[in-house]
Formats: C-alpha cells, sequence, structure tokens
C-alpha cells in the first residue's frame, strides 16, 4: 500500500469547495493507495500521474520505490493544466 501525501495548494483547494466534492475525492484517493496505476493517466510530456474526478482533476507525482503518492494539485479541469 502507498503512502498519501497531499500538498498545501491541494488542501487549499479542497477548503473551497463543497463538503460532499471533499469526500468524493478523499475517498477515491484512497482508493488508489493499493494500486495507483490501475485509474491513473500519465500526462504526456510530464512525469505526472493524473486522476479523474468528476469535474476535478487531481495532478499526482508517484514515487515507486518509496511506495508514495503526492498530490500536488486538484482543481478544476479548465484550470488545473495552467
Amino acid at each position: 500500500m502507498y503512502d498519501l501525501q497531499i500538498e498545501e495548494n491541494a488542501e487549499k483547494f479542497l477548503r473551497k469547495i463543497q463538503r460532499k466534492d471533499v469526500e468524493i475525492i478523499l475517498k477515491k484517493l484512497n482508493s488508489i493507495r493499493d494500486n495507483p496505476f490501475l485509474h491513473l493517466k500519465r500526462l504526456k510530456g510530464e512525469k505526472l500521474w493524473r486522476l479523474r474526478i468528476m469535474k476535478y482533476r487531481v495532478l499526482l507525482d508517484i514515487l515507486i520505490s518509496g511506495k508514495k503518492i503526492t498530490v500536488l494539485r486538484i482543481g478544476y479541469r479548465k484550470k488545473v493544466y495552467d
């Protein structure tokens, strides 16, 4: 099982959105801890991964050797890649 770490700017975004959306996002993030590559897609030209959750996108960095998932950004689909 991978450890999950959420960066400060991702936590900040979670504080701004509705509670039910936060619960869905956190539930999905916990579900990928067993097998993160099942639901993730690699970003082209980057060493990052993305996870689609409703209208949100979660950008992740995965350290395979250390079994660590770091949530770098969470945002709306149109704005998260800026």
